[in-house]
């Protein structure tokens, strides 16, 4: 699947600095993107999840635990020692 460049959306400074951000510390939280439609606001967030490497989850978690330490308050939980793994 080609995606577009992250570097080549021009504009939205702010929205990619919020982004790098929560990609190297993700203890941020996450990043709330909102604006008018059309802005490029799907674009830009699926650019750098282009760039991200793949991750480990637990296979069938809607809310992608992490198999080497999954969360016991997890709502899909819990998932046991022998968590299944896969990619997304």
């Amino acid at each position: 699947m080609n995606t577009y460049p992250f570097s080549a959306v021009a504009g939205l400074e702010d929205l990619k600095l919020a982004l790098l951000i929560n990609a190297v510390s993700p203890s941020v939280g996450g990043v709330l993107v909102r604006g008018e439609k059309g802005t490029a606001k799907s674009t830009i967030v699926r650019a750098l999840a282009g760039l991200l490497p793949a991750v480990s989850v637990v296979a069938g978690c809607r809310f992608s635990c992490d198999p080497d330490a999954p969360d016991p308050e997890c709502p899909d939980g819990p998932h046991g020692e022998a968590a299944r793994q896969e990619r997304p």
